[in-house]
């Protein structure tokens, strides 16, 4: 394979073709010389998964250097120019957004794992447990039936990045309202 990449990085580079116009005829040349075991071809092929687990899994954005993810195209050219809000809302958003009562004073890692966030839109029928508004968020939250979801969250190695290591194990376990 990597003889096969290699003569056609050198005949693009003879023929003078942009970058992207390389790029776009190495990546048809990897993906149609790839090699597929027979079982890893019939799974795909008949849409049958490759792994199932029972519990489902949460990564939880926990530092305050977290990802965020733009809104979609088509709805930032819908907004003013000038509001500055042009971030979708993870996980930690709808965390500080959770209603008031007593059983929401959990930790973000606790509220992950318990809770699945449902679109207000979304019709939900005749729902197992109850669904609850969050404050301000077009969305809801409603407890897990089974089991509790596995979280993920960043890793911080505690010996070389100690500041960031603490900061990750505060804000997943304690139970906060604000990130003031």
């Amino acid at each position: 394979m990597s003889l096969l990449l290699q003569a056609n990085h050198k005949e693009c580079r003879e023929e003078n073709m942009t970058v992207r116009e390389e790029m776009k005829k190495l990546t048809g040349i990897f993906f149609n010389h790839r090699q597929v075991s027979v079982q890893k071809a019939i799974y795909r092929a008949t849409n049958i998964p490759l792994t199932y687990s029972s519990r489902g899994f949460v990564f939880v954005p926990a530092h305050s250097n977290s990802y965020k993810f733009l809104k979609p195209q088509n709805v930032l050219q819908e907004m003013d120019p000038n509001d500055e809000n042009i971030y979708m809302s993870h996980l930690a958003d709808k965390y500080f957004d959770r209603p008031k009562e007593p059983e929401f004073d959990i930790c973000m890692a606790d509220f992950a794992s318990e809770y699945d966030i449902v679109s207000v839109k979304k019709s939900i029928r005749n729902p197992r447990t109850p669904i609850i508004r969050l404050q301000t968020l077009n969305f809801a939250v409603k407890k897990r039936c089974n089991r509790n979801a596995i979280i993920r969250y960043p890793y911080f190695n505690r010996e070389t990045d100690r500041e960031n290591y603490f900061e990750n194990l505060l804000s997943l376990y304690l139970p906060i309202r604000s990130r003031d």
